[in-house]
């Protein structure tokens, strides 16, 4: 089953590209509106927190992979992006 979870918390990350479906590998692009948040996500299907890994460059999937992110800047913690990416 295939699921894109977004909150309406405005700072909540948005994941590239939308296709959640891919054939070989898919390199998923990471962002926020919240200018100088930091992006922290995990692979895992765990939640992810400050203690995370810190998003600074695309990430590269070659299985069917959960990603949830947050964005977090002194004073404020965002939804959680939860999407996950089958492999055909």
């Amino acid at each position: 089953m295939l699921s894109v979870t977004y909150t309406l918390h405005p700072s909540t990350p948005t994941a590239s590209p939308e296709t959640l479906t891919f054939d070989t590998s898919e390199s998923v692009t990471l962002s926020t509106v919240t200018e100088g948040a930091t992006i922290y996500y995990t692979t895992d299907g765990s939640t992810p927190t400050s203690e995370s890994a810190q998003y600074s460059t695309a990430i590269a999937i070659t299985e069917t992979t959960t990603i949830k992110a947050i964005a977090i800047k002194e004073g404020l913690t965002s939804g959680i992006l939860s999407i996950t990416y089958t492999k055909s």
